[in-house]
Order: structure tokens, then C-alpha cells, then sequence
């Protein structure tokens, strides 16, 4: 249900599970993994999810297992993925030919979070975007949004294939109408999820 007070609804989507968050012996990019068969599995229930959500675009991080995990979402929203580096995760960037760690500053990261909110809210107005990124990131996003400092010290959970909703206001607060969902996952992960 949309407010009339809304002016964007901003759905963050952390990337589904990579062979970066799992423990293998495997051989694989460390900075630029894929997903495992299960994040395969979990993108797609995260697609599902985004079926009949009237998306007017689906961004993401140029990293693979961000953009394998927007690619689930824009395929059921017909939709193209715009790829943006201000998506990458906190401490990575483009080295022209990959990616790279860097010693990105908190303080700069959130300055990239805010102008990303930025441009959102500038190219987006009435709509609604689905944003693909990293953990790491997207608490920076969701800070940046929502107006918290760095120095308030406030973490988010952001488990993987979660989903993040903000309604951004015109000249009111925004409002963080959903935080780390992950509903969309109990038919993969319901022996995982039995904690909560």
C-alpha cells in the first residue's frame, strides 16, 4: 500500500549467498565471487518476491553475485539492470581491468550513500527502485536514508537476499517501513531460519 506522502519507495536487496560467505576449499575470486547453488536458489525465491512490485527500475553493484541477484528481480519485473560502482561494497573498487580492495574511510562511504540517496530521489520521484548491493553498504544506505550519523554508531542486520524497505518523504522524515526481510527465503531456508 502506497501513502500519499511517499514520494519513493526505495526496496534494498542484499546479493544472495556467495561462495565469499560460505567456508570451502574451493578456488574462486575472493573479491569478486559468485554465487553458490543455494544463492542461486535464494535470488530466485528474491525474484519471486519482486513478481508483482510495480518496479520502475532495478540498480546494482557491478559485482557478480550482486548482479546475479538483480538479474532474478529485473527478469520478473521486465526490467534492465542499470549497473552503477556507487553500488560496490564498502572498500572495493573498479581497477580497470576487476576489482580491487581499497582503504575507503567510513566517512567517504557514507558520502557515497548520500549522494546515491541523492539521485534517487532527483531521477525517481513517485516511483519505486529495488536497489542490489553488499552488507556493508547497504547499512550505509540505510543510515544515509534514514539521516544517522556515522557517529551514532547504529548497525544494521543485513542477512543475504534480505530486503530493506524505505519510504522516502517529501519534506518529512523518511520511514523504514521493512528491515532485513528475509520472509521470501523460509521455503529454502526454514531449518535455517528456525532461530528467529
Amino acid at each position: 500500500m502506497r501513502n500519499d506522502d511517499v514520494y519513493l519507495q526505495l526496496y534494498l536487496v542484499r546479493h544472495a549467498e556467495s561462495m565469499g560467505n560460505i567456508e570451502t576449499n574451493e578456488s574462486f575470486d575472493r573479491i569478486n565471487p559468485p554465487l553458490t547453488s543455494h544463492g542461486e536458489a535464494q535470488a530466485k525465491a528474491a525474484g519471486e518476491r519482486f513478481a508483482a512490485v510495480p518496479l520502475d527500475a532495478v540498480y546494482s553493484s557491478p559485482l557478480l553475485r550482486a548482479e546475479q541477484t538483480a538479474r532474478e528481480i529485473a527478469v520478473r519485473c521486465k526490467k534492465d539492470i542499470i549497473i552503477d560502482n556507487c553500488l560496490l561494497e564498502h572498500g572495493i573498487a573498479e581497477n580497470g581491468d576487476g576489482f580491487a580492495d581499497t582503504a575507503e574511510s567510513d566517512e567517504l562511504c557514507a558520502e557515497r550513500a548520500t549522494e546515491f540517496i541523492a539521485f534517487l530521489k532527483s531521477n525517481h520521484a513517485g516511483g519505486s527502485v529495488a536497489v542490489v548491493s553488499h552488507g556493508e553498504f547497504i547499512q550505509f544506505l540505510i543510515r544515509a536514508a534514514l539521516g544517522i550519523t556515522l557517529e551514532q554508531g547504529i548497525k544494521f542486520c543485513v542477512f543475504n537476499a534480505s530486503v530493506t524497505k524505505i519510504n522516502l518523504r517529501d519534506g518529512k522524515a523518511n520511514k523504514l517501513a521493512l528491515q532485513n526481510d528475509i520472509s521470501h527465503l523460509a521455503v529454502l531456508d526454514g531449518d535455517r531460519l528456525s532461530w528467529m
